[in-house]
């Protein structure tokens, strides 16, 4: 079981809250209550995010757009380039265009949760001074 837990992104969220809430009970002012406070908001709103996307059809535009991303770099990467079995013409800018945009976004998005995360801790934090 120990080897596949990387599989599962729910239990390091899982691990984290129960550490956010520690932290929230051994907090030894405000100041540290409200921080605890706002990682456990950031962190259940993940949590209910990934519960969200795991109920998610397979076939809703979101995911048939990840998976024909997939299909196609897989495509030119192991097909064409790794296994030298074929030649992909080119698929032109426009394809280029939306299977990067696709690509940004999937990656990309950790970093806008991590720039919210760190604008809401600062927003906390100036609340709780004054």
């Amino acid at each position: 079981m120990g080897f596949l837990d990387w599989l599962n992104p729910l239990k390091f969220i899982t691990e984290a809250l129960v550490a956010a809430n520690k932290n929230k009970l051994e907090a030894q002012n405000d100041d540290e209550r409200i921080k605890a406070d706002v990682n456990i908001a950031s962190l259940e709103a993940k949590r209910d995010v990934l519960i969200s996307l795991a109920s998610e059809p397979w076939w809703t535009p979101r995911s048939l757009m990840g998976y024909c991303v997939v299909i196609l770099v897989a495509k030119l990467l192991v097909w064409d380039s790794a296994f030298g079995f074929g030649v992909t013409p080119d698929v032109g800018s426009l394809v280029t265009w939306i299977t990067v945009t696709i690509i940004g976004f999937y990656f990309m998005s950790k970093s806008a949760e991590t720039i919210t995360q760190t604008i809401a801790n600062a927003i906390a934090k100036q609340k709780s001074k004054g």
